[in-house]
């Protein structure tokens, strides 16, 4: 093969380099990181591979595969992947079937040349039962039992030898959070490593079967093809799944019979064998501080008060600790875009550049300390193990709604953002709880709605503090959180009550030990967050700003012109209050504006509801987007200004009435064209998403017109 041929991938002799590098790429061996939630695997990759990730606490976190590099002692480099958590290989769920699409496939362009399975050694009964599924695909595999250190702390001695014997495969003591054995466990990948030949499988009962369809499926063992064979739509053709269902039919093979069976001779097995790789040096009755901790964290009583406590103290961190930088941004960029527009010569630049772009990222800016001290003390909350505690607790109260524990999971996740909480929706098996807890996680006050209900909470509670320490706007701020929860209860019960029933009562969930937080993870993704906010939302409202500068400022030649001619010789008269007259004419030209006009035209829905035009354009203008709002109600009021001459947020001044009708309206208003779009994509229909948006927007609308009528 010449040169030319040999490196044609690139079409060219002198990209040898590359191809070479490209060679290398195709020809690095994959690593899979497979496990139980919460068993540590993200830690271990993330001690492997040098990158850092975000380590969740419960199923859902780990959701998207997660890839890096990995260095072995030998110089080798592998390609190694972080699958989803998941507890077998007959998951029903959409995301944790990944790990089923990956290893169960080898045409997959993830399968495995190496498996580590991680286990938790703290609960290594369920573990193994997942381990010995895994080990058996007839893929090099080596098992590291994780969080060593506690087993040991707790007084248990673990029989690494005997668990190696018994499943035929490397097994390693680690603790991915400590380091302890990771060395070892990367020696032990640079060596060569042998199939595992002793299985748990019945291989002769099924013997006859796999043998009549063996040729049909790619399979690494008879382990493998029996899994195969249960899922033969997904890895077959048409036309060898027409003749698999040929050789299928004398037998009778029930699948699903067939595979609970298996499951359940597997779990006795393990579970057998794992008493004996586990020996109680201290008191079996002896209690963990884990299991003192659940003891009031998971109660009925205290658990509930418990948790409503805890996220009291994050609503009284965002307002106590946010304040002050709160208000320097805002002043700053106001001062910083007044400054600006000075040294350039007088006209409409200026302005565009002073109550345009300032403007509008003022609007940005100043919510940034909100966003970064919530998502900070939620990554706090993951770490330590407690949200798995909320799922365990709120399952029973979730059932009444038609919903499960997992539900939770994406009902938390909408305090953030309710898109991926509703794609972290699809770990909930059954179709209709997932349904039920999709339609209601939009009610969920995500951290879009956190300027809204910053910026306008401000004319209702007063900044002052009870006791000395207890935010009256903290409070405030809780109550609207618990009145979106409440109505999306209400709205999921009747649902519940008005479909038909689908549930299997299922729910899986492992509690993991409590654990000191990372601070450096939590501070992480303070930052991330924070500057997610600003890429993602900045650019949204900065665009929404703009324009609606433009808008603003230009109108009907005619009619501007009349407008400023008139000013102008009012003005020019002696002892004119210039400043005066100058935000009269704003104000004016304002009304007469593009934006004037339709806000004038949309003005006769809104003013039962206590708006304005002006506030009546933010509204319309926040469908795109939540937080646009306040920087469209900064734009608008920075042209227009006030008798003081204030500009942002500083310059609006709302009545009490008012206020509230906007704060009910934007708890309850599905304003966000990106979580319609993916309801739809979830659901597979547009109908839903289509009524969703209409019945929050309506009961939005009505809920702010009974509140202004009864406050006005």
């Amino acid at each position: 093969m010449s040169v030319i041929e040999k490196y044609q991938c690139l079409g060219t002799a002198k990209t040898t380099f590359f191809c070479h590098f490209c060679t290398a790429m195709a020809q690095r061996k994959k690593i899979a990181l497979v496990g139980n939630p919460n068993s540590g695997k993200t830690s271990l990759f993330n001690r492997l591979t040098g990158m850092r990730q975000r380590v969740g606490n419960y199923p859902g976190v780990t959701v998207d595969k997660r890839s890096g590099v990995l260095r072995l002692p030998n110089d080798e480099l592998y390609d190694i992947i972080d699958l989803p958590g998941t507890y077998s290989l007959s998951s029903k769920n959409e995301d944790e079937k990944v790990v089923q699409d990956i290893l169960l496939n080898p045409h997959s362009a993830s399968f495995p040349d190496l498996i580590v399975f991680v286990a938790d050694g703290t609960n290594l009964a369920r573990n193994l039962f997942f381990a010995s599924q895994v080990i058996e695909l007839g893929i090099p595999t080596i098992l590291a039992v994780n969080m060593i250190d506690i087993t040991e702390k707790d007084g248990d001695v673990i029989d690494i030898e005997k668990m190696s014997d018994f499943f035929d495969v490397p097994v390693i003591g680690i603790s991915a959070r400590k380091g302890t054995g990771i060395e070892a466990l990367k020696k032990r990948l640079s060596a060569p490593l042998p199939i595992a030949s002793s299985s748990l499988f019945n291989e002769e009962k099924h013997h006859k079967v796999l043998e009549a369809v063996s040729n049909l499926f790619e399979h690494r063992s008879k382990y493998m093809l029996f899994k195969q064979i249960g899922a033969a739509k997904e890895y077959l053709e048409e036309t060898d799944l027409n003749t698999f269902e040929e050789r299928m039919q004398p037998f009778q093979f029930d699948t699903v019979k067939q595979e609970l069976l298996e499951i359940n001779d597997r779990v006795e097995r393990v579970n057998k064998a794992t008493k004996t790789f586990i020996t109680k040096q201290s008191d079996k009755n002896r209690r963990t501080i884990t299991d003192h901790i659940d003891k009031y964290v998971t109660h009925p009583v205290w658990g509930l008060l418990i948790f409503l406590f805890v996220f009291f103290i994050i609503f009284q961190a965002i307002f106590t600790f946010a304040a002050y930088p709160m208000d320097a941004i805002n002043d700053g960029v106001v001062w910083l875009g007044e400054a600006v527009a000075e040294w350039l010569p007088a006209g409409a630049f200026a302005d565009f550049i002073s109550d345009g772009i300032f403007a509008g990222l003022a609007g940005v800016l100043v919510f940034v300390p909100q966003i970064m001290i919530l998502f900070g003390l939620i990554a706090i909350l993951e770490d330590t193990g407690y949200l798995s505690r909320v799922s365990f607790m709120t399952d029973g109260l979730l059932r009444k709604f038609g919903m499960n524990g997992k539900s939770i999971v994406p009902l938390v996740g909408g305090f953030a953002c309710a898109i991926p909480a509703i794609m972290a929706a699809r770990s909930i098996e059954n179709k209709r709880e997932r349904f039920i807890t999709i339609f209601i996680t939009p009610l969920m006050s995500c951290s879009a709605r956190l300027p809204v209900y910053v910026f306008l909470v401000s004319f209702i509670a007063p900044r002052d503090y009870i006791w000395g320490f207890i935010s009256i706007q903290g409070l405030f701020m809780m109550g609207l959180y618990v009145l979106g929860i409440a109505v999306s209860l209400i709205i999921a019960l009747l649902i519940h009550k008005f479909s038909p029933s689908g549930s299997d009562n299922s729910f899986i969930l492992e509690l993991p030990n409590y654990k000191f937080p990372s601070l450096k993870n939590a501070l992480s993704n303070m930052i991330n967050k924070g500057k997610t906010f600003v890429l993602e939302a900045g650019k949204i409202i900065l665009i929404a700003s703009i324009i609606l500068w433009f808008l603003s400022y230009f109108g009907p030649a005619d009619e501007m012109k009349q407008i400023e001619d008139h000013y102008t010789s009012l003005m020019n008269e002696e002892g004119a209050n210039q400043k005066t007259l100058e935000n009269k004419m704003s104000s004016e030209k304002l009304e007469h504006s593009y934006l004037g006009i339709i806000g004038k035209s949309i003005e006769p829905a809104i003013q039962p509801l206590g708006y304005d035009w002006k506030i009546g354009i933010a509204v319309v203008a926040s469908f795109a987007a939540r937080e646009v709002f306040v920087g469209t109600m900064s734009t608008i009021y920075s042209v227009q200004g006030d008798i003081e001459g204030k500009k942002g947020l500083k310059s609006i001044n709302f009545s009490y009435a008012t206020a509230f009708s906007l704060l009910i309206f934007y708890v309850f208003a599905l304003q966000c064209m990106s979580t319609v779009a993916i309801v739809r994509q979830e659901t597979k229909s547009w109908s839903v998403a289509i009524w969703q948006f209409l019945i929050f927007t309506g009961i939005a609308y009505l809920s702010a017109l009974g509140t202004y009528q009864l406050l006005a």
